[in-house]
């Protein structure tokens, strides 16, 4: 192409002006790293690397006021696996439902199972969430079991439901039952399953999609703590019961030892269809699990509660028996629960096992007020209601259970059904402010001369007597404090019930009618929690616990 004259000086032109820009950058280049403006260039290239690539440290949505010793300021996701611990010989079985596996499953997949080198997960309907293949629990239950029993309508119903689950689902009304009748006939073929698919592991650990598993100490319990060989035919749990008949809790979880799961499984291969039968005529699959465990291997659940726990952050009932001890499971958890446990997990400064304590500061703490109204705070161990005849009759089965003997009562107690006002003063009554102050003034004969005031303080700092009577009644006041059994109340149609523990709770909706009378009001005695925190001081120990038999 031939160029004319003036295209050719425009092209000369850009070319000096181009080495100009090029020697000008070279020229101020050093300048500019030195001068005070030098931030600018690392501020640039922060924002630059935000917008235009990927960017793994954000801001720590759980570091708020009161938590800046608890969490670190920033969420650092880039490498969440860095302090998993090593599961070698341990497999998580993870059972859900068709009707629950996509609202469930994906939250567990993207926090702690991501970690996890291999693990199963059970339904009742072969499916794929992303890459994950989700087995079908009962597609080797007998056809003419299944035929004939209405248990499996939900079964059937599934496979032929030409949209997605959840759009049939959300069409039928009686869904949750039926997917509660199904779900008990999925525990022993799962065994099956599992142990066909992955033998020979130490530890099966057992959970429902619900269920958050605390890794880092489940790891360090099944290995140092908790005593145990996975050599021993042994099933650990949180123990419940039914019919008298001990069982381990599903959705709190349950381990299995290679040897049991082995020895279930090959020597007694008519197991699985036996209780496939049966299913009819029980309640619940983890029940029938303890029964074939029992009766074929003579093995019952040993107790391992309360590190299998069925609460969660918002219901664990802090204080005396949940406090120093480290946790394993937990149980109701929706997907923002399981998030934000996740992400505490991997933003906490500290490094040693994690205590129900730590929950409590993490989750309840900060939100901790005097009262809210529109809450359960599910306080209900003990219980005042109005003594009249309707009333009683009106209340729950458990808070007439529940009630204090009139005369053991006292006048505080007696008026604590009348208002939420009356209900708040159980809890505060129960060490007198006087007490304190008593403690306070121990040894002071004189309050309104500041000058024999301060001979008497002169004088207790030199009596070994007053010393020791100090001492006595700290020590008395210390054991009151540690000892208290009144820590929040709930008040609700002229029911008064308060807690030997403290818990969060979730809202309640607002009555339509006679608000004053069918509110719930919740609130905390703050001082007694406080105390009792102080009096307990830190845990330099994690309350580690062996199996009981």
């Amino acid at each position: 192409m031939i160029l004319t004259p003036q295209t050719r000086r425009l092209r000369l032109f850009g070319a000096i002006a181009a080495l100009a820009v090029v020697a000008a950058y070279i020229h101020i280049l050093p300048r500019w790293g030195g001068s005070p403006y030098g931030y600018a260039r690392g501020y640039y290239e922060g924002v630059a690397s935000y917008f235009h690539g990927p960017n793994s440290v954000y801001n720590n949505t759980l570091y708020t006021e009161g938590m800046e010793g608890v969490v670190d300021q920033y969420y650092n996701s880039s490498n969440p696996c860095a302090d998993f611990p090593d599961t070698d010989g341990i497999l998580l079985v993870m059972k859900t439902g068709a009707t629950e596996a996509f609202d469930r499953v994906p939250t567990q997949l993207l926090t702690t199972m991501r970690c996890l080198p291999d693990f199963l997960l059970f339904s009742d309907m072969e499916q794929q969430i992303g890459s994950y293949h989700v087995y079908d629990a009962l597609a080797e239950f007998e056809e003419s079991a299944k035929a004939h029993n209405s248990d499996f309508d939900l079964y059937r119903d599934q496979k032929e439901c030409p949209v997605s689950q959840k759009s049939c689902i959300d069409a039928r009304s009686d869904n949750t039952q039926k997917a509660w009748n199904l779900d008990r006939y999925k525990f022993l073929p799962m065994m099956e399953q599992t142990w066909r698919m992955r033998p020979g592991r130490d530890w099966y650990i057992f959970t429902e999609a619900d269920t958050y598993v605390f890794w880092a100490n489940m790891v360090q319990w099944l290995r140092k703590h908790s005593g145990i060989n996975p050599r021993e035919r042994v099933y650990l749990g949180s123990r419940s019961f039914i019919g008298g008949t001990p069982f381990a809790h599903g959705g709190s979880g349950y381990v299995i030892s290679g040897s049991l799961l082995k020895h279930l499984i090959e020597y007694h291969p008519g197991v699985v269809e036996q209780y496939n039968i049966k299913g009819a005529n029980e309640c619940c699959g983890d029940l029938m699990l303890a029964q074939a465990l029992e009766e074929y291997e003579h093995v019952k659940i040993r107790q391992s509660w309360p590190l299998f726990n069925g609460e969660k952050p918002s219901t664990l009932p802090y204080g005396p028996g949940h406090w120093c001890e480290p946790i394993l499971t937990m149980h109701h958890m929706n997907a923002e629960e399981i998030s934000s446990v996740w992400q505490f997990e991997q933003t906490r400064k500290t490094d040693r096992p994690l205590m129900i304590r730590d929950l409590y500061y993490a989750f309840m703490a900060p939100k901790m007020q005097i009262q809210r109204s529109d809450w359960d705070n599910l306080s209900d161990d003990v219980c005042y209601l109005n003594p009249d005849p309707e009333a009683q009759q009106r209340a729950e089965g458990f808070e007439r259970d529940r009630q204090k003997k009139e005369s053991e009562m006292s006048d505080i107690e007696k008026d604590a059904w009348k208002s939420w006002e009356n209900c708040a003063k159980v809890c505060e009554s129960e060490i007198p402010e006087d007490d304190e102050l008593e403690l306070g003034m121990l040894g002071r004969s004189d309050d309104d001369d500041p000058a024999k005031a301060s001979d008497t303080n002169a004088a207790e700092d030199t009596s070994p007597s007053d010393r020791s009577a100090r001492e006595a009644r700290k020590k008395t006041m210390d054991e009151r404090k540690k000892n208290r059994e009144c820590f929040q109340y709930r008040w609700h149609k002229e029911v008064c019930c308060t807690s030997k523990s403290f818990k969060l709770g979730a809202p309640k909706s607002k009555p339509e009618s006679d608000y004053k009378k069918h509110r719930w009001m919740s609130g905390w005695h703050l001082k007694g929690i406080n105390d009792w925190i102080d009096v307990m001081g830190d845990c330099k120990t994690p309350a580690w616990k062996q199996p009981e038999r």
